[in-house]
């Protein structure tokens, strides 16, 4: 009896310390999740990556309401899709992307607001935005970009295609929450976003002036923006000696002069470089 008891005790103290020790592990991750970012070489960083992934799911299984790491576990996957995946897999690089899409809504539906999110209405949603706060920002901000990510992998699905506006909602509010998250992403997702074709909705001037104020925001120093601007908005108006000044002018520039920006622009120089070799391709 007595070893029953203890038992029983011992099960019930482990069960009560699984949440705490979650929750210091994910604040450890969380502030250490620069160190990752600030990462001088790429091909180190894309080993690192799924290990990392697959901890914070690991971690998730145990804590599956734990917003914290459900952000990180959606930042994480969009991080890994983008750098290293896409250009190569574009098929894997959609599955993670709709993964990591998938975190970041569950890490809103734990609002009462946001809980029917994934599925509703863009009427429904755009109401329930105007009720969002600087601390929907980061969840908002993964769910659509991770969202975006996949549907331009995924052109063909007209299921996809449909869900653009309610991509479009979030990341509007989060540009009138906080325009500069993430080195001025909303300004570089609307660059971006309207670097379409004119049929498709797109407005090369609108495009031009949201990728020039990020780099105003982000002080000309994160270059994978002027990666963006090149591969999106000068090859949508096929402005050859712009492509040209935008690439080469990253491959001149240092890397990591913006806090946690180090692995992005080491990223960013090497995509300049395939995108130059691609030139003939695309002009």
């Amino acid at each position: 009896m007595k070893k029953s008891f203890l038992f029983l005790a011992l099960l019930a103290s482990a069960c009560s310390l699984r949440p705490i020790a979650v929750r210091s592990t994910s604040e450890v991750i969380q502030g250490g999740i620069g160190a990752l970012y600030d990462e001088a070489d790429p091909a180190f960083a894309k080993d690192a990556f799924p290990a990392q992934l697959k901890l914070l799911e690991e971690l998730l299984y145990n804590s599956p309401k734990n917003s914290s790491l459900l952000v990180l576990a959606a930042q994480g996957f969009a991080g890994y899709s983008f750098l290293f995946i896409e250009d190569s897999n574009p098929e894997r690089a959609a599955a993670f992307y709709r993964r990591g899409r998938n975190y970041a809504l569950r890490a809103l539906s734990l609002q009462k607001k946001f809980k029917n999110i994934k599925t509703e209405n863009l009427g429904t949603l755009s109401k329930e935005l105007k009720t969002a706060s600087l601390k929907d920002v980061p969840p908002l901000f993964w769910a659509a970009f991770n969202w975006a990510g996949e549907i331009n992998l995924k052109k063909d699905s007209p299921k996809n295609l449909a869900a653009l506006p309610k991509v479009v909602a979030m990341m509007r509010r989060v540009k009138e929450l906080n325009p500069a998250y993430h080195f001025a992403g909303p300004e570089l997702f609307f660059g971006t976003y309207y670097s379409r074709s004119l049929m498709l909705g797109g407005n090369p001037k609108k495009a031009r002036a949201y990728f020039e104020k990020a780099q105003t925001m982000n002080h000309g120093k994160y270059l994978m923006g002027y990666v963006l601007e090149a591969e999106y908005y000068a090859v949508a108006v096929q402005d050859k000696s712009l492509f040209e000044s935008l690439l080469k002018k990253v491959e001149e520039l240092p890397t990591g002069e913006l806090q946690n920006s180090r692995l992005m622009d080491a990223v960013a120089k090497e995509k300049a470089k395939h995108l130059l070799e691609k030139e003939n391709d695309l002009f």
